[in-house]
């Protein structure tokens, strides 16, 4: 039998999905968004079952189909706190019909489920069923707002490009199968033969098209223009780091990169995503479209964590996935307020300053640790990740990081140039903010500031989790 409570946070938040979708059937149109507010309680408890699961001792489920420890739970609780914050941002959300609110609360639980599926997974069959259960909710979210041509693009691009990665994942974990017989992750032989290597490396493009790495990251900047801002903000960050869980589980310790010849390669997936990430967002005039951009980027400052392989890259890549959490969700919300009122141009932001120097100094903040700024928690992060490959002697990846990092202020500066040097284009009132986008507002805050200047905790908590992978 299969030892079910092993994911009883994940069977939980199913069923309130589950039960947000049946509710949504039966409540008129005028009570339909209390249905937000049930799914970002549901979710917000799903949160605090995993935090107190953090302390647990590790365990595996029969079958070994997944594995509950430590760094699943880490990752299911970033997923998780971005989820919760993503859907209060979507209280605040007019653009979102009120009558399909219970359909788009649901969408967001059963995707984020199937993130928290994802990070336990430890065979390649229930790996390749929770991708689908993330991708087949993500395509109808990029595509809610049906009325926009944009979102109906994107929403198309994304689900042509996840057929398109999901194939070719199908692919490896055939030849996986054929290569060693199972579908179950463990360690592979000492000597790997061709077919195990080709499986390995399909398997990664697969997992590389959900964290939007190059050359697989042409869905994401239509998908995140067009979506609905909260889904975009959910889109850059939950399912690109439950991704990273999963490859730091199988390229980091039971099929090591190092160990398979895979390093160079993944090492210079990593220089690529990083610069045309940063190259492409010079020219970008849309909001929404340069942070798409941006999160292209981050994904290829994660990546050196994954080709260094130490320990310590390991967990530079966590500690810079939490913080990433923050950095985002400060963004997009900013974005978002502004947005209601004057759209996504970059012009929207002139003159922030003078009309909320509130949202202008969050903006600014979190911009500067995107940048890597210290003594914000981004520069953290970086020195972790860049220290990482230094300590391992692949010091051109440090230099590719640091280069980048360097570029990337350019178009950041540019956003923060029109909020304080800038006379505002509307009538210069201040800007109306919705009480929920506070929320993310002080979550962002506290993480860049807190764990810039007392990253102590965090590191900590990191470092116990990552020695506890299998």
């Amino acid at each position: 039998m299969l030892n079910l409570g092993l994911l009883r946070p994940e069977l939980i938040l199913s069923g309130l999905a589950l039960a947000v979708m049946l509710a949504d059937m039966v409540l008129p149109p005028t009570r339909s968004r209390w249905l937000y507010h049930l799914a970002w309680i549901s979710a917000a408890v799903v949160l605090a079952l995993v935090v107190c699961a953090l302390a647990q001792p590790a365990s595996r489920g029969t079958g070994s189909l997944w594995v509950v420890d430590s760094f699943g739970q880490f990752f299911k609780m970033t997923t998780l706190l971005a989820s919760v914050l993503c859907l209060l941002l979507s209280l605040d959300y007019q653009a979102l019909p009120s009558r399909h609110a219970g359909t788009f609360a649901a969408l967001m639980l059963f995707s984020t489920a199937g993130l928290m599926y994802l990070v336990s997974a430890s065979d390649l069959t229930l790996v390749f069923v929770s991708l689908e259960l993330v991708s087949i909710s993500s395509f109808v979210l990029a595509g809610f707002e049906r009325s926009n041509p944009k979102s109906n693009e994107g929403a198309m691009k994304y689900f042509l490009f996840g057929a398109f990665s999901s194939a070719i994942m199908v692919f490896g974990i055939s030849l996986y199968f054929g290569a060693v017989g199972t579908t179950k992750l463990a360690p592979g032989p000492a000597a790997p033969g061709p077919m195990l290597l080709l499986a390995l490396v399909l398997i990664f493009l697969g997992f590389g098209f959900k964290a939007s790495l190059a050359p697989m990251h042409f869905w994401a900047p239509d998908a995140y223009e067009g979506a609905p801002i909260p889904v975009t903000t959910f889109l850059s960050i939950a399912p690109k780091l439950a991704t990273f869980a999963v490859l730091l589980r199988v390229y980091g310790t039971i099929f090591p990169a190092a160990q398979y010849g895979l390093q160079a390669l993944v090492g210079l997936i990593s220089v690529l995503t990083m610069t045309v990430g940063n190259f492409t967002a010079f020219f970008q005039n849309d909001v929404k479209r340069l942070l798409a951009y941006s999160s292209i980027a981050q994904a290829g400052y994660l990546l050196i964590g994954l080709a260094v392989g130490t320990p310590m890259g390991l967990e530079g890549v966590m500690l810079y996935a939490f913080i990433y959490v923050a950095m985002n969700i400060g963004v997009f919300a900013v974005t978002q307020a502004v947005g209601e009122e004057g759209g996504y141009g970059l012009d929207a932001f002139d003159g922030l300053s003078k009309r909320s120097l509130g949202l202008a100094l969050v903006m600014t903040f979190c911009l500067l640790s995107l940048a890597g700024i210290p003594p914000l928690a981004g520069f953290m992060g970086k020195l972790y990740i860049f220290s990482s490959a230094i300590e391992a002697g692949r010091y051109w990846l440090a230099v590719a990081g640091v280069l980048n990092s360097v570029a990337s202020v350019y178009f950041y500066f540019r956003i923060v140039d029109r909020m304080f040097f800038r006379a505002p284009s509307a009538d210069g009132s201040p800007l109306r903010v919705g009480p929920y986008i506070y929320g993310g507002l002080a979550v962002a805050v506290a993480g860049v500031l807190f764990f810039g200047v007392y990253p102590e905790p965090l590191i900590a908590g990191v470092s116990a989790s990552a020695h506890l992978l299998p």
